[in-house]
């Protein structure tokens, strides 16, 4: 008896042989799923009523979709990891190095309690996909920022010493006002 209910309904047979190789791997169907199902269909449809025209379009115009939304799904897929491996890492660079020579504030890392301290980045360091922000030869870690001042300025002793000796020499080049020929 069994055999012949599964002779009447053949594609029970194949889609439960098939079923066991596939459902342990995927978990939903794809484009390719849909076209066997409905190829399937066709195989099997009652010759005294077949599908009509309009289902059958339909289950076209489905099938186009679901193709569609697959595609859409590969290319935000793909959008999303040029985000994460090229644009977010290079926005974090120029970040991080906008800092260089800045006064920040930012959280004490070691300390058990809120406390802020303050320092000029003197580099930036990049370890595991995260920006540290040298202070002092500490490494600071960004989510510790607190606040970002401007840029200090040094003081550059030997810029100095040069631009006076550059003065003294401009004025024994040039000549004295009320000089001659006036």
């Amino acid at each position: 008896m069994a055999d012949i209910a599964t002779e009447t309904v053949p594609w029970l047979r194949e889609t439960a042989a098939a079923a066991t190789t596939t459902s342990a791997s995927k978990t939903t169907l794809g484009k390719d799923d849909f076209l066997k199902l409905l190829i399937t269909e066709l195989q099997y449809q009652d010759p005294l009523e077949p599908m009509k025209d309009t289902e059958f379009i339909s289950q076209m115009a489905n099938f186009s979709s679901l193709e569609q939304m697959q595609n859409l799904n590969t290319g935000f897929e793909k959008l999303a990891s040029n985000l994460n491996d090229f644009l977010i890492p290079a926005l974090m660079i120029q970040q991080a190095t906008n800092l260089i020579g800045r006064e920040i504030s930012y959280q004490d890392p070691e300390a058990s309690e809120a406390k802020l301290l303050k320092g000029v980045v003197s580099s930036v360091t990049f370890k595991n996909g995260t920006a540290y922000c040298v202070i002092d030869g500490k490494e600071i870690d960004m989510t510790y920022l607190a606040g970002i001042g401007s840029p200090v300025v040094a003081e550059n002793k030997e810029l100095d010493q040069l631009m006076d000796r550059l003065d003294d020499l401009l004025t024994l080049i040039t000549p004295e006002e009320g000089g001659e020929g006036e």
